[in-house]
């Protein structure tokens, strides 16, 4: 992830409860499986970021197969990753080779892996299928991409009590979670956790993720005032966040005024140059376009400033 700070916010949320968050990822009733812990996976890399290990390997068990033991891989990614699939495929395999779940031989892990996507649609999910030769390959991922869920599902299910409320955070990526409306319903159900520590967690990585939604400012207005003293680490997380937002919304201003001046200069731009401007997150660079606007001769000779 290129943001570091949500993928951190991410592994910190999955953790407040992580049974109750791996029934939801899983769409499992708690009574299915059991959650035997984090496992440690120092010294297994997850392929493309060699200085980093997978720390949300989840250790689960079948209630309906006499506990069978399962490890179940799980990634954040703040926007899909098109060699997600590759890179499970190979920390799995890694893992199977690595990790047993006791000394008996021959004793091995069943394996899973699991994906959220704060934003974007992912398809982490392959089928490689050649029936005449006899070949298939195959990994079918748990996936979850947040801006397709439904906020006021999630509320919902959490107010019956099928879902735990430190699923909260994620709210503000979902379809509906920049809602005022929703966001003052999401209020009651998180003012009802009896945690003070917990409450100030849930509330400042609800403020984390906002960042990356379009209803922020709603969220930062609706949450003002709200306790994230309780954890340091959260407020380091929100800080950050508010850094990037102004980062964001400044390069979005220089898109476009780019797009203003430039129409003026050369009347209004083909789909081609404001697709090619939409891409710039330099804010140096279109700076200096637009120092060069009225020096250009065409939206060509523009987009040629380095």
């Amino acid at each position: 992830m290129p943001d570091n700070h949500y993928d951190q916010a991410s592994r910190f949320a999955a953790r407040l409860d992580a049974a109750a968050f791996v029934a939801w990822l899983l769409n499992l009733p708690a009574a299915e499986f059991g959650f035997r812990g984090w496992l440690d996976t120092r010294g297994v890399p997850f392929p493309g970021a060699p200085d980093r290990t997978s720390d949300t390997v989840a250790h689960l068990t079948r209630a309906d197969e006499a506990g069978v033991p399962w490890l179940v891989a799980i990634e954040f990614q703040t926007k899909p990753d098109p060699e997600m699939f590759g890179r499970l495929l190979g920390y799995l395999s890694e893992l199977w080779m690595e990790r047993k779940p006791d000394a008996e031989r021959g004793s091995r892990f069943h394996l899973g892996a699991a994906v959220v996507n704060l934003t974007g649609n992912g398809l982490a999910s392959r089928a490689m299928n050649w029936p005449a030769a006899g070949l298939l390959t195959q990994l079918a991922v748990a996936e979850r991409n947040l801006a397709s869920e439904s906020a006021a599902d999630l509320l919902a299910g959490i107010e019956s009590g099928r879902w735990s409320r430190v699923l909260l955070p994620w709210a503000p990526l979902m379809t509906g979670g920049d809602q005022p409306d929703l966001i003052d319903y999401w209020k009651a159900l998180a003012e009802a956790e009896p945690n003070t520590r917990r409450k100030s967690e849930i509330g400042g990585l609800a403020l984390v993720f906002a960042e990356k939604a379009s209803g922020r400012d709603t969220w930062q207005r609706k949450l003002e005032g709200w306790n994230v003293e309780e954890s340091a680490l959260v407020n380091s997380w929100i800080a950050r966040g508010k850094e990037i937002g102004k980062e964001i919304g400044s390069v979005e201003a220089a898109r476009r005024t780019v797009l203003r001046l430039g129409a003026k200069r050369f009347g209004g731009a083909t789909p081609t140059v404001s697709m090619a401007i939409q891409s710039m997150s330099d804010r140096g660079r279109l700076e200096r376009i637009i120092d060069r606007i009225f020096d250009a001769a065409s939206w060509d000779d523009l987009l040629t400033t380095e």
